[in-house]
């Protein structure tokens, strides 16, 4: 298998304004990401998960070290940008939104139009299981459907790797296991997951 995410030595320092309090938020971290796996990146509070998921994103900007994406060192490229979906930990929708319009909305910031976009949004919501509430409002869902609607967002544009932030966090057992088998099943589609836990 291929690899899709490769780091070597990847570092980053917040500098503060006050001499000798930088934050050494990450400290040369070498990971490799195969195609078509589900990767756990794993740890404590403040060690450095989402300043990494940041990162990976063109969010912010490493102090050293470098980062492979799809084989491309250049990852703010539409190509990389395409092929990466992103659930952040605790994303926010307007409640006086549908999943629909939610999801029609990122899907023509990916360029997607007309019957194209349609049958994408289609997909999607049948994929994580929420067709039957695409057109109710988002203060109408509970927090594992949001979560659902979260990671609908996220594949939208068909993208070859899944970058989750706390996928389960606040999801009751039974939500967490439906969670789990639709990434399993997206695993077994041939889709590459990065879930920071």
């Amino acid at each position: 298998m291929s690899v899709v995410i490769e780091t070597k030595g990847l570092s980053k320092i917040y500098e503060s304004s006050f001499r000798g309090q930088d934050v050494h938020a990450l400290k040369g971290l070498d990971l490799s990401v195969r195609a078509g796996e589900i990767f756990a990146y794993l740890g404590p509070n403040g060690s450095g998960k989402t300043t990494t998921i940041k990162m990976l994103l063109g969010l912010i900007f490493p102090t050293g070290g470098t980062i492979e994406i799809l084989g491309q060192r250049d990852i703010a490229s539409a190509k990389v940008r395409r092929n990466i979906g992103y659930l952040p930990e605790g994303a926010y929708y307007p409640d006086f939104l549908r999943g629909e319009e939610i999801l029609r909305y990122y899907g023509q910031l990916y360029g997607l139009r007309g019957a194209e976009l349609t049958r994408r949004i289609g997909e999607v919501l049948e994929e994580v299981g929420m067709a039957h509430a695409q057109r109710r409002l988002l203060r109408g869902y509970s927090k594992g459907m949001r979560q659902r609607i979260g990671l609908a967002q996220a594949l939208i544009s068909d993208p070859q790797i899944l970058i989750l932030d706390e996928p389960t966090t606040g999801l009751d057992p039974i939500a967490r296991k439906e969670m789990r088998d639709i990434l399993a099943r997206l695993r077994d589609r041939g889709k590459t997951l990065m879930i920071s836990s």
